[in-house]
């Protein structure tokens, strides 16, 4: 994958994350708590990458604001999961799993991964717990008895679209550090890959936003 190519579709990437953020705007005050837990992830999230971009662009090193981003963007999505998971984890459970995780993230920085260079290890762990965070909704949503309407569920959508991303990021990651820093074009691919795959997350995004929980 050409340069080019590659900055065109990370530049789609981030420009596809304003359309929940509209959405969320213009519905603020008819979201229900998880949609506006979720708005703000989408804020933090559009924030980054505006920054990330700009540096990009003016080629200067934006890795340092994704080692600061990956411990908020924790936070944000535990803050989410916290309520979803309350019938099966004790609240401190999930305090427990935030201080580590932030604790993790500040030691791999200071003594494995500089912070002007790609931090695999925290985002790795980052997957990792958040694709068991999205099984555990999942089986709680098996145990219930009652029926529910999951297409009008925004933790539904929202839970599936963090399964796909970071499901599919780990294999990307896994390739990341395989392959040599070197071979530039495949670091395009595999990045380009990246911004498709958080695409797809904006889209589950859009329509965990968009649904009315309260509607029958």
């Amino acid at each position: 994958m050409s340069r080019e190519l590659f900055g065109n579709l990370r530049l789609l990437s981030s420009l596809t994350i304003v359309l929940p953020l509209l959405i969320g705007i213009w519905k603020y005050y008819r979201l229900s708590r998880m949609q506006q837990k979720l708005m703000y992830l989408i804020v933090l999230f559009s924030i980054t990458e505006l920054i990330a971009n700009i540096l990009w662009y003016q080629k200067l090193n934006n890795l340092p604001v994704y080692h600061i981003y990956t411990i908020i963007e924790f936070l944000c999505i535990i803050y989410i999961y916290k309520d979803a998971l309350h019938t099966l984890f004790p609240q401190r459970v999930f305090t427990i799993i935030a201080v580590v995780f932030t604790a993790f993230c500040i030691i791999n920085t200071f003594y494995f991964q500089s912070i002007f260079t790609f931090n695999s290890n925290a985002t790795t762990m980052l997957g990792v717990l958040v694709i068991f965070l999205s099984i555990s909704y999942f089986y709680t949503l098996l145990k219930e008895i009652k029926y529910t309407s999951l297409e009008r569920n925004p933790m539904f959508w929202g839970n599936a679209g963090f399964l796909i991303y970071f499901s599919s990021n780990l294999l990307l990651f896994f390739i990341s550090n395989s392959i040599s820093t070197e071979a530039a074009e495949v670091n395009f691919l595999v990045w380009g890959l990246h911004a498709i795959v958080n695409i797809v997350l904006v889209i589950f995004f859009i329509i965990a936003i968009w649904v009315n929980p309260n509607q029958h």
